[in-house]
């Protein structure tokens, strides 16, 4: 079995929910030591992510009491954990026991912004259809390939001030600007859920900081 980085969220809203599961996935990545495993096994590998929800907050308490290293932030109403890459069958029953499925939300509006030292701008494919529990892994995907681009200085200039910008935007010029432009990361997904094996589902701007 592959390893999975479990992200666990209380959620809020559509961009809150999903900026808050990318920024707690990132912040764990900028602060673990990559060069050992199993962040270097899980970073060689397709980095697979798992979004699962809470549903009442006493969930979130039993979570937090395992005392399990983890990250931890909160985005307007929402809240995320992220935990180091693991395999799935190692998962305490606290966390193999909640929902991946249906989290989805509400679309309330189409960009989210949080300003902070740096901010890395990404966009989500809108030519696709996919839950707020995908949009949250893909958007981790994306803020962790920007992380993994940048020097350590930019690393932790964003992680003790960590912004992120998030738009929406139709990829039907995926083909020309996509893998080609070297200033540009568009992750394409391996179809395990949801969506076709080498959909484009977001992409972030190395050099753009919003």
């Amino acid at each position: 079995m592959s390893l999975v980085q479990t992200i666990i969220v209380k959620p809020s809203t559509h961009f809150d929910t999903v900026a808050a599961a990318a920024l707690a996935s990132g912040l764990a990545m900028v602060h673990a030591d990559l060069s050992s495993d199993p962040w270097s096994a899980w970073l060689g590998g397709s980095f697979t992510k798992s979004v699962r929800r809470v549903k009442r907050p006493i969930e979130l308490e039993r979570i937090r009491a395992l005392g399990l290293t983890s990250t931890e932030i909160a985005v307007g109403d929402a809240v995320a954990l992220s935990f180091v890459p693991a395999h799935y069958e190692d998962s305490p029953r606290e966390i193999s026991r909640l929902q991946v499925s249906g989290l989805d939300l509400a679309r309330e509006r189409d960009r989210f912004r949080r300003p902070g030292a740096v901010a890395p701008h990404i966009e989500i494919n809108t030519d696709v259809s996919m839950s707020t529990g995908k949009t949250a892994a893909q958007v981790a995907h994306a803020l962790g390939a920007w992380l993994l681009a940048q020097p350590l200085s930019t690393r932790w200039a964003w992680a003790r001030d960590p912004g992120l910008n998030i738009g929406e935007v139709g990829f039907a010029d995926y083909a020309a600007q996509g893998p080609d432009d070297p200033s540009i990361i568009t992750i394409v997904d391996n179809g395990l859920t949801e969506i076709a094996p080498g959909t484009a589902t977001v992409r972030v701007y190395l050099d753009l900081l919003v």
